[in-house]
């Protein structure tokens, strides 16, 4: 495949979760439970996504030079995605019942708090990739090692 299909994943987890992540923060304020539902299912869709995207990233994690600086780069942004997934699904996972979503109790709030936070620490990661190194790019080879 001439170009890279994880950037094209990343959008959906990332949204989701981002969107999800806000919801719960409004079910503070208010008293039904609409919003904590909407993160409930958003949570489940970024968490199957994600899955997606991150297969599609090992296979772009193969086409970096293992000598280049970008592989330092990748190990932490990939690393980084992993500790996002897992907070969020942990978060999802203290939300069911059975398969039923419940409303979430403070701790999964603040799990999914901590999953946005890591998260936007990572894409900056994925963001040196890409502008930084040349990652998923055409003129890239991935293995330029003028950068440090």
């Amino acid at each position: 495949m001439k170009h890279p299909i994880h950037p094209l994943l990343v959008h959906f987890p990332v949204a989701t979760w981002v969107i999800a992540t806000f919801c719960d923060i409004a079910s503070f304020f208010r008293t039904d439970e609409l919003m904590s539902q909407v993160a409930g299912v958003l949570l489940v869709i970024g968490v199957v996504t994600a899955l997606l995207a991150m297969v599609a990233g090992l296979m772009e994690l193969a086409k970096i030079d293992q000598q280049s600086p970008a592989m330092k780069v990748a190990n932490q942004h990939m690393l980084l995605m992993m500790v996002s997934w897992s907070l969020y699904a942990v978060s999802l996972f203290m939300r069911l019942e059975g398969t039923q979503l419940v409303q979430p109790g403070l701790v999964a709030i603040i799990l999914s708090i901590a999953g946005l936070f890591v998260l936007c620490v990572a894409g900056w990661f994925g963001g040196r990739l890409v502008y930084e190194y040349g990652v998923g790019s055409y003129a890239s080879h991935y293995s330029d090692s003028d950068h440090s």
